[in-house]
């Protein structure tokens, strides 16, 4: 393992010589803290909205008492991911489009039309539904070991199913909740087949941009630049969430 990380830095900096150059031009190149500032944004929204939608489906999935029919569930959750990414996208494409179905209903109510496709909110929409699922599968996890006579003492003590869940069910699950939220930002981080069909050339992210690097602009230095900050980026959001991880032991 160690030979190949001095082999891949080796490789990194024979191709790029001046690599501390390039990392300081991008991080003072004003499409990079766009893209930076819009990738931040929807990944914390993603974040946000996977965890409304994960609790309660897990919580769900978890009190179903037959263990056929919770796996049933558990497929269903899992079903958008395994559809290939373009299809997922061409299908928000048809609800989120200017004559889709989300706007077929405003007209219908006579509410005007919305433009959601090629903005950051159709982003969203594509990785909320790509991401969920790992973090209801996660929360699950942490569910389905935990004791119940410990909800069952706290009910018993007083307390209500609200406040039984932000004192007992938040707490003993937030190992599985901390891990499946780092995949959710690391992927948001990472993704580029959801944001370049939903969000369009004009609404850039970081994998975005490196693939203009890469591909359009053929500058390898400003690639491989970028490909270490969103590593150093995906990195320390891990360290963090270990960090806390263990602050919760």
């Amino acid at each position: 393992m160690l030979g190949i990380v001095i082999g891949s830095l080796y490789s990194l900096f024979a191709i790029s010589p001046d690599l501390f150059t390039a990392t300081g031009k991008l991080l003072s190149d004003e499409s990079f803290r766009s893209a930076l500032s819009r990738t931040l944004k929807i990944s914390l929204i993603v974040a946000a909205v996977s965890t409304i939608l994960s609790y309660p489906t897990a919580i769900y999935i978890n009190s179903i008492r037959s263990s056929k029919v919770r796996r049933v569930a558990l497929s269903l959750v899992w079903l958008p991911v395994m559809v290939n990414p373009i299809v997922r996208a061409y299908g928000w494409m048809i609800i989120l489009g200017r004559y889709g179905i989300i706007n077929s209903i405003l007209s219908a109510l006579r509410l005007g039309t919305a433009k959601i496709l090629y903005t950051d909110t159709a982003i969203v929409f594509g990785l909320v539904e790509l991401f969920t699922p790992f973090l209801i599968s996660s929360i699950y996890s942490s569910l389905s070991s935990l004791n119940e006579e410990l909800l069952l003492a706290a009910r018993t003590l007083g307390a209500g199913a609200f406040r039984t869940f932000l004192d007992v069910v938040i707490p003993l699950t937030s190992k599985g909740y901390l891990f499946g939220l780092t995949v959710i930002i690391a992927g948001c981080f990472t993704a580029y087949t959801t944001p370049v069909l939903l969000g369009g050339a004009m609404n850039a992210t970081l994998s975005m941009l490196l693939y203009e690097y890469v591909s359009i602009f053929l500058d390898w230095r400003m690639a491989v630049a970028l490909s270490l900050v969103m590593l150093a980026i995906v990195i320390s959001i891990m360290i963090v969430a270990r960090i806390a991880v263990r602050g919760r032991k």
